[in-house]
């Protein structure tokens, strides 16, 4: 072999690679703005989660500087042999540690959404979630003390949310209302699951 065509053969190689790795990496990637989609392996559930979350956010001065208590919502769809089902996977967490706190207890506590001036209770689903067919969790949690809710919902819902142009969380305990005001999110990601 020449040195001419031993260059050649390694630049051939060396193009073969960088398009395998280019087919590779569009194959892994999605587009900004698309809901991610994977098929839960225990339930066999395909499980399309929406590419952004609506998180609202309660400032707690009283406790900390910068110290805030979190609402974190992520709608999803579970669709299990052609029947779908559509949830808000809810975290309830906090960048406070609250041990020292007197603790609210889940079981009596709600959180109902306020859109356009219209409530939405998130009312938890008394199945666990494997019995949804999220044997995995869609969504990792923000803390380790994160509260988890799974709240059913349907299109209407999530398409009334996409368009509503105020949006704010409430969460009631013992007759006292926490108000959680929008923090990070916006409809477009409610947009891309319908």
């Amino acid at each position: 072999m020449t040195c001419e065509r031993i260059r050649l053969d390694r630049r051939q190689r060396h193009i073969a690679v960088a398009m395998a790795a280019l087919a590779l990496g569009a194959c892994a990637s999605r587009p900004p703005g698309d809901a991610r989609q994977y098929l839960d392996e225990v339930s066999a559930a395909t499980v399309t989660v929406a590419p952004g979350s609506l998180v609202f956010a309660r400032e707690r001065p009283e406790l900390a500087v910068h110290a805030r208590d979190y609402i974190t919502l992520v709608p999803l769809d579970v669709n299990r042999s052609g029947k779908h089902s559509l949830y808000f996977y809810v975290y309830v967490w906090s960048t406070i540690d609250k041990r020292g706190l007197p603790a609210k207890d889940p079981a009596t506590g709600r959180i109902e959404l306020v859109a356009d001036g219209k409530q939405i209770p998130l009312t938890a689903s008394k199945a666990t979630p494997r019995e949804l067919g999220l044997a995995e969790s869609p969504v990792r949690a923000p803390s380790d003390s994160a509260r988890l809710l799974i709240a059913p919902t349907d299109r209407e819902t999530l398409e009334f949310l996409s368009r509503a142009t105020a949006i704010h969380a409430v969460e009631q305990h013992a007759g006292a209302d926490d108000r959680y005001e929008l923090w990070a999110g916006n409809g477009d990601s409610i947009l891309a699951l319908l």
